[in-house]
């Protein structure tokens, strides 16, 4: 089957694309007799801006194998390669002809016009140079910033945006060399504004140049604002919701806000909404809330969520933020959710923060609310509200020594069982600037904390509880750089340090414990650190770390808390990072370790790896473990400073845990890419995400597969885009999105970028 379309003297084969007819006949919803209105919402909330106005008085210029002037029409006649210039506006043509008074400009043959945005092929063009506007017989538009095609009869075009176009076709197709376009839509009449919006009358959506879709009257939206509009649909099936349909509606209700309201239906499930409320309603506030519904037939019975945040800046020195995370049952994210790590939760949080930047210091006010999904309950404290104030002075009257003191009043409120309040008061003072030789710091610190309650776990009067905190700290630098040519250098830097602390024995048995702030126990502890630090420095300035290698370990200078030994794990963090020549084979190479090692039973207590290795834009495989013996582990720091190892954990069973990605590019525009978690100890995989992408040559279109697989349940969704014009989105999208972008990034024609 052969076949040839000309656009601008470039040649169009025809070529299958039977993939997506079939992606359009699984994805288009069924269309009425009316108006199709599709909205556009991909595109952040902003406030409008001008745009730039156009020069006046610019000159003309001509150039031809010929050119007469009619003195008495006053106008010039120009024959055999003609080239008109005027400002950015450049036509060439075989002959044309050019009204001096008017400005209106005739060219016949071989006509192509072009500005910074826009080129135009024509038999026949009619142009005022003065307005830009025109009629374009039988010619072709391509604009460059869409990559949009349209081809017309007739062509009107009132500015370098604005056209109305009678029978043709419009398409942002990249088909070159005889093919014709994937994907484009044929009509009767148009109107186009490349910065607004399509509207047509008796249009046709074909593939292939098959007509497989009747639009009577369409509307899609162009340009870079939001129009409001039915968006793409998504669907996919469910082991467990059966098949799934929804279909958002976008409704852009000005400048600077709009909302998206998103129906579906779970065959087996049930149906819902999805509605999400976005806004910006000045530069100092903005906000993103979504509240999810459905009515489980299951359960019998309606389930919910609202999830989102608020930012304001009433003032440089004011600001508000909002976070809220609530679901109407304990349930719902486990049985419903589809991210992996939302079903994880042990419990969501809710919080308040109001701040206030002072001179030395702020103060806020706080509240939080956390909801118990596995763990918890009626009982779990919330923070009912909290107010506190830090106040710093780094140079008391111009002294080495440095003030802080953190104050906070907390009313800590549960539905079950006792409230209690709790006032507490922390000054510090230390000492900077203390050297010996300028080559080894020293740093003491001194702090004191004074704890109030308005009762205890069992006694109903007040308690309350003095302690302080002692440390003194040592450290040092060194630090080499070695050349490697052409004004490039490797430089090595070993920082030791050395820090003693001390935290006397207090009764707090008889305290409510509800965070660090109350669980104060005794320290005399002596930790040591070794950094070490590899980095190319280039001619130009820049910096890259290769190697950043941290050792730590403490040591009990009296009797070790109980299940602590006198020395303890060995703290080792490294994050290894060489991005390789961008010619060779590998394009990336990172690495990061954290461990804890036990030098009495010379083993590892714990151990965490990634590992992510690139070539190019072709392949990337990712390797990571989480592994934590059985029995007590070390707690990783504590309120007093976070790097130092005290105290043992309770004991608790082994950790093995393992997740392995990949993604990797085939012939013929196919993607394929995978996330795999697994729980070694169970033999459970706890999920597994499989996504397979195809891309056209022209990438004028994508269909996409998404396969997720979780312990009680599989899931697949199917994705489409439509270079310039539509993507599916939802979960999937992002799910694809965080698979394949190593190695897809800054592309087009994608689900989650279809620009």
């Amino acid at each position: 089957m052969t076949g040839v379309n000309t656009v601008g003297g470039l040649r169009f084969p025809l070529f299958l694309a039977h993939g997506l007819f079939v992606g359009i006949l699984i994805f288009l919803p069924l269309v009425a007799l009316g108006e199709t209105e599709v909205g556009q919402r991909n595109f952040p909330v902003v406030e409008p801006e001008g745009l730039p106005a156009k020069p006046e008085g610019v000159p003309v210029e001509i150039n031809a194998d010929q050119i007469e002037y009619d003195q008495n029409r006053d106008e010039y006649h120009a024959t055999g390669s003609v080239d008109v210039i005027r400002g950015t506006v450049h036509l060439t043509a075989d002959e044309a002809t050019l009204q001096k008074l008017t400005g209106r400009l005739t060219a016949l043959g071989h006509v192509h016009l072009r500005d910074e945005q826009t080129d135009i092929w024509s038999e026949q063009l009619e142009l005022n140079l003065n307005t830009e506007a025109g009629v374009i017989t039988n010619g072709n538009i391509f604009r460059k910033d869409r990559n949009s095609f349209v081809s017309g009869r007739r062509i009107q075009r009132f500015s370098e945006t604005h056209y109305r176009v009678k029978d043709g076709s419009f398409t942002n197709c990249d088909a070159k060399d005889g093919q014709i376009p994937a994907w484009r839509f044929t009509f009767k009449d148009i109107d186009l504004e490349f910065e607004d919006s399509l509207f047509g009358k008796e249009v046709w959506f074909n593939v292939n140049d098959v007509p497989v879709l009747p639009l009577p009257t369409f509307r899609y939206p162009l340009g870079a604002t939001r129009k409001t509009g039915l968006l793409f649909p998504t669907t996919g099936y469910n082991s467990k919701f059966g098949f799934q349909y929804r279909q958002g509606f976008f409704w852009a209700i000005n400048a600077s806000q709009d909302l998206t309201i998103s129906p579906q239906i779970l065959t087996q499930r049930g149906g819902g909404a999805d509605l999400q409320y976005r806004y910006v309603w000045n530069r100092q506030t903005k906000g993103t809330w979504l509240i999810r519904s459905l009515y489980d037939t299951t359960q019998n019975r309606g389930r919910a969520e609202i999830r989102g945040g608020h930012v304001q800046q009433f003032s440089p020195d004011l600001s508000l933020r909002i976070l809220g995370n609530y679901s109407t049952d304990r349930s719902l994210l486990q049985n419903l959710s589809s991210s992996g790590a939302l079903r994880a939760l042990p419990s969501q949080e809710s919080n308040l923060t109001l701040l206030q930047r002072l001179d030395h210091g702020a103060l806020y006010l706080f509240g939080q609310y956390l909801q118990p999904l596995g763990a918890g309950g009626d009982s779990t404290f919330q923070r009912l509200p909290e107010v506190g104030h830090r106040f710093v002075n780094p140079d008391v009257f111009g002294s080495p020594f440095s003030l802080t003191a953190d104050t906070t009043a907390v009313e800590f409120y549960r539905q079950q069982g006792f409230n209690v309040g709790r006032v507490d008061f922390l000054p510090g003072l230390s000492m900077e600037g203390l050297h010996v030789g300028h080559t080894l710091g020293f740093r003491p610190q001194v702090k004191f904390r004074e704890v109030a309650y308005t009762r205890g776990l069992t006694d109903k009067s007040a308690q309350h509880r003095e302690t302080f905190w002692v440390g003194a700290e040592a450290f040092t630098n060194f630090s080499k750089r070695f050349s490697m040519g052409e004004g490039n250098w490797i430089r090595h830097s070993v920082t030791p340090n050395v820090i003693y602390e001390f935290v006397p024995q207090t009764k707090q048995g008889a305290l409510v414990q509800v965070d660090a702030v109350d669980d104060l126990i005794k320290k005399s502890l002596i930790t040591y650190s070794l950094k070490n630090r590899i980095s190319e420095q280039g001619g130009s300035g820049n910096s890259n770390t290769w190697l950043d290698l941290l050792f730590a370990q403490s040591y009990h200078v009296g009797s070790p808390p109980p299940l602590a030994s006198r020395f303890s794990d060995i703290w080792t963090r490294g994050v290894f990072h060489k991005p390789v020549d961008s010619q060779q084979f590998l394009s990336a190479l990172n690495l990061t370790v954290d461990a804890f090692f036990d030098p009495g039973k010379k083993e590892f207590s714990q151990m965490n790896t990634d590992a992510f290795i690139q070539g190019q834009k072709v392949w990337y495989a990712s390797v990571g473990q989480r592994y934590t013996k059985a029995g007590p582990r070390v707690r990783r720091g504590d309120i007093w400073n976070p790097i130092s190892f005290n105290e043992m954990l309770e004991p608790a069973d082994k950790i093995l845990y393992l997740t392995v990605g990949g993604g990797l590019r085939l012939p013929h525009g196919v993607t394929l890419g995978t996330k795999w978690y697994h729980d070694v100890r169970t033999g459970q995989t706890a999920e597994w995400d499989v996504v397979g992408l195809y891309q056209n040559p022209c990438r004028c279109f994508s269909l996409g597969l998404f396969y997720q697989e979780l312990p009680d349940r599989t899931q697949f969704d199917f994705l489409i885009s439509l270079t310039g014009l539509w993507g599916t989105q939802g979960y999937g999208t992002q799910l694809m999105k965080a698979i394949l972008s190593p190695i897809m990034s800054g592309e087009k024609g994608l689900p989650w970028d279809y620009r």
